[in-house]
């Protein structure tokens, strides 16, 4: 006799995006290329921070990220953390990123120690430039919304991740947060 799954399970486990015996809408195609700048990002890094406060340096930090590409190639998982100092606390942060092909951008989620509220991030490729571009608005909690842009220039084994708050009333960027990472070989 063949295995099924009840209409319940199978309806339970496709919610929860388990793959399934069955056939799946497929993903709209998507050039090859438009993962390449997930896969110069995978690896483990080394992180110098510089952090700004009124547009001039106010500390310094070091860290780690782990960026792990899931199987298919199409998102990214980051995990950084920077041990607590005598300055600063300990800071760890979450993010998810990837293309989304049916909103045709990239987009990414980020989490940490730091925000009262997830970040979404809507981003571009900019190929010649080898240079991530984002964008995102985030609640302050106090019933305002911040715009952020964010930079990230790949350089081979290093990549430059720059985090800028725009000014409420004109759009300036002020630099938040510098981090120069460089890419540990692989053993």
């Amino acid at each position: 006799m063949p295995f099924s799954l009840s209409r319940p399970l199978a309806t339970c486990l496709l919610a929860f995006g388990l793959p399934l015996f069955c056939q799946t809408p497929s993903e709209p195609p998507v050039d090859p290329v438009i993962y390449t700048p997930l896969r110069m990002e995978e690896g483990t890094w080394d992180a110098e921070v510089t952090f700004y406060e009124s547009d001039k340096e106010s500390g310094h930090a070091t860290g780690v990220q782990t960026n792990t590409l899931l199987t298919n190639g199409h998102w990214m998982v980051n995990d950084f953390k920077i041990p607590a100092s005598d300055k600063f606390p300990a800071y760890e942060g979450h993010g998810v990123w990837g293309y989304d092909p049916v909103a045709k951008t990239y987009v990414d989620t980020w989490v940490d120690t730091n925000d009262l509220t997830v970040r979404t991030d809507y981003g571009f490729w900019n190929e010649k430039d080898k240079t991530m571009i984002w964008s995102s608005k985030q609640s302050d909690g106090k019933g305002h919304f911040i715009d952020y842009r964010i930079t990230e220039e790949f350089k081979g084994d290093l990549r430059v991740f720059t985090f800028y708050q725009l000014g409420m009333a004109t759009p300036n960027p002020h630099p938040l947060v510098k981090i120069v990472f460089k890419k540990r070989k692989t053993r």
